[in-house]
């Protein structure tokens, strides 16, 4: 615990040093700073509706806390821990509560706060744990504009700050379809060392081919989703008693020793969630390091770009206001030329038609100079506003790394920070960003500590834990005739 505790203090002065100043200069929402790293570990609970997410949960906690059936019970967010009474607080009393750090979910707006819940329990697995039940996905990809809130961007939040996250299958829907393929391509990118795949009510199939077949198409579908290497493992289970529908009478149901195995081992990864946090600690500040680094990249990109077409503006403004002032006053003699006063009274054009050529001539050049100059600025203007605008941005930030090889990886890590990028530009503009040599110095910073700082943290971990299991078993205790032949001895 002790250890624990003081790599939560690590963990928080790096956020607090080289994150947390960088993250407010370039607007980076830090869904964890430094001061909310403490707390209870949590699960988070995933999947379609109807695919037992509820029901596992009630199985944990031995009681029936949650609603459960096939159809949509809840389109809102729960929150589940250990009290000693039994006790449901809604979303503004949640946030508002002095006693719990929730404050930081206000963020996520007052119509998402309207469907939030936290429940308490006095159940025992519960003590150590938090557990999040969500809604069911939606299969169709157009249709999460129902939703009244930003379920991505709550399965994200939830996701970054969770310590275990679980997403269930079920045989009806073993696919990625709607949300759910937003979910693993964009919400679930980076955290693929906290994330199980289950695929829950096998007790349902009839045959097993009927379970192969079934676990074939979940295995083809996460592949086409999930940019990892090796296919995910997915844990194959069951509850006991919860079957949902009965079997045909000609089924044959498969053998389920094997799944109660795989259950237990769900169970256990849950309840393993305390001391996941350590590593998870690591992870989430090296993955919001990572993102801030492409944020703070991508927008100093475009900062960088915008004042320097301002600079040239104002330099050509400054140029050409410096030019004709030295013309005219090394022209003076010839400008104050009293022939040309004379003619311009007599209204003797011809005689003026050098001297207008001239200053005609440096009109219409630092006019179009200053039109060509103010075109680019609108131009630019206009395109950050734009996805394939800040696109322009993010590759010439990266175009180093971009050169050598595709770097799918960093494309999808891109993709979910383009939105917030987009935001601010839209909102605030490229001049309420900073493009001084400070900020620039904090992301070298900033790149030192993931290549050095954070990668130390964890080695220390990792020595840590390999001198605990290496820590030399205590001794039996002497039998009493052991004792016995000792005290002669003495003797």
């Amino acid at each position: 615990m002790d250890d624990l505790l003081k790599l939560e203090r690590n963990v928080r002065s790096v956020y607090a040093r080289t994150l947390s100043l960088l993250a407010s200069r370039y607007r980076f929402n830090l869904p964890v700073s430094d001061k909310d790293v403490p707390g209870s570990p949590r699960v988070l609970f995933l999947g379609n509706h109807s695919s037992g997410k509820s029901s596992f949960i009630n199985y944990i906690a031995g009681a029936d806390i949650q609603e459960s059936g096939m159809a949509p019970t809840d389109d809102g967010f729960t929150l589940i821990t250990y009290g000693e009474e039994k006790e449901t607080l809604d979303g503004q009393t949640l946030v508002s509560h002095p006693e719990l750090d929730y404050k930081d979910l206000t963020n996520l707006g007052p119509e998402f706060l309207a469907k939030l819940k936290f429940k308490t329990y006095p159940s025992e697995n519960l003590r150590q744990l938090t557990l999040i039940d969500s809604p069911g996905v939606i299969d169709s990809a157009s249709n999460h504009q129902l939703r009244s809130y930003d379920f991505r961007e709550c399965v994200r939040r939830f996701a970054e700050s969770a310590d275990l996250v679980l997403f269930f299958f079920d045989p009806d829907k073993p696919g990625t379809t709607g949300e759910a393929i937003s979910v693993f391509t964009r919400q679930l990118v980076g955290i693929d060392h906290k994330l199980l795949i289950v695929l829950n009510k096998v007790d349902l199939f009839g045959n097993i081919r009927d379970f192969a077949r079934t676990y074939g198409t979940l295995c083809w579908n996460l592949s086409k989703t999930m940019l990892i290497k090796d296919a995910p493992r997915i844990y194959t289970t069951y509850l006991p008693g919860f079957a949902t529908r009965p079997l045909a009478e000609n089924a044959k149901p498969i053998p389920l020793e094997d799944f109660d195995i795989s259950r237990d081992e769900v169970v256990s990864e849950i309840m393993r969630a305390p001391a996941r946090r350590a590593d998870n600690l690591v992870s989430g500040l090296l993955s919001q390091a990572r993102r801030l680094s492409v944020h703070v990249k991508v927008c100093l990109e475009a900062v960088t770009a915008y004042r320097r077409l301002v600079s040239r503006l104002w330099l050509g403004f400054s140029g050409i206001v410096l030019l004709s002032a030295g013309a005219a006053w090394l022209t003076q003699e010839w400008w104050l030329n009293p022939e040309w006063s004379d003619a311009f009274n007599a209204k003797n054009w011809e005689a003026l038609t050098a001297p207008g050529i001239a200053l005609g001539s440096a009109l219409v050049g630092a006019s179009l100079f200053w039109w060509f100059l103010s075109l680019g600025l609108r131009k630019l203007r206009r395109s950050i506003g734009t996805e394939e605008g800040v696109d322009v941005f993010f590759k010439r930030a990266y175009r180093d790394e971009l050169s050598l090889q595709k770097r799918a990886d960093l494309y999808a890590l891109w993709e979910t920070i383009k939105p917030g990028v987009l935001d601010i530009m839209r909102v605030h503009g490229l001049s309420s960003l900073s493009a001084s040599i400070s900020s620039k110095k904090l992301l070298r910073k900033l790149e030192s500590a993931i290549e050095k700082d954070i990668p130390a943290l964890r080695r220390k971990m990792d020595l840590q834990h390999d001198s605990k299991s290496e820590e030399p078993e205590k001794p039996e205790e002497e039998t009493t005739a052991q004792t016995e032949a000792h005290e002669k001895d003495s003797y």
